[in-house]
Order: C-alpha cells, then sequence, then structure tokens
C-alpha cells in the first residue's frame, strides 16, 4: 500500500481519549470511565451499584438495570460428561 493511501492515525491513536469539541457543542469528557455494558452480569451488580453510588447513579440506564434486578445470568454450562444410562426405561399402563 502506498504512503499516499494510509490512514493519517494508528489504531493506538484512536484508543486514546478524545479531546475538544464535537459537533454538538458538549465538551468530550478527558477520561474514558470503561465500556459500559447494554445489559450486566447479574453477579457484577454489586460492584456496579458501588460504582453508581459513588458516580452519582450515572450512567443511569446501567444502574437502574442492576437496581432494578434486569440483569443477565448465563445459563450453565452443559454437562461434559452425561449420564448415558438414564434410567429405566418407563412403562405406559400395567407393564408387561
Amino acid at each position: 500500500m502506498s504512503a499516499s493511501k494510509l490512514p493519517g492515525f494508528t489504531a493506538d491513536q484512536s484508543l486514546e481519549p478524545a479531546q475538544g469539541r464535537y459537533r454538538s457543542g458538549y465538551q468530550s469528557a478527558s477520561r474514558s470511565s470503561g465500556v459500559v455494558p447494554a445489559i450486566p452480569m447479574c453477579r457484577n451488580c454489586d460492584y456496579i451499584l458501588d460504582r453508581c453510588e459513588r458516580n452519582g447513579w450515572r450512567p443511569r440506564a446501567l444502574c437502574s438495570l442492576c437496581a432494578s434486578g434486569d440483569c443477565y445470568d448465563p445459563p450453565p454450562p452443559p454437562d461434559p460428561f452425561p449420564n448415558p444410562w438414564p434410567g429405566p426405561p418407563w412403562f405406559s399402563s400395567g407393564g408387561f
């Protein structure tokens, strides 16, 4: 690829915090607070609610999801060693 077609930034630069103003006119945050999950894991809600209390209940959507119990509990993993013989066969009425 020729040098004239390379972008004027690198991947590392794109991860740096934004500086200045955006088109909306709001001042951008000087530091990123990290990734905010769309639906939090229930096991993380205690930590999230503690952070919410310290940060003025922001981000509101995340804080309200944990506070109301609308969180995600992943299903248990499948049994890696299922019982190949689940039990005696069940007969319909009367047996033999």
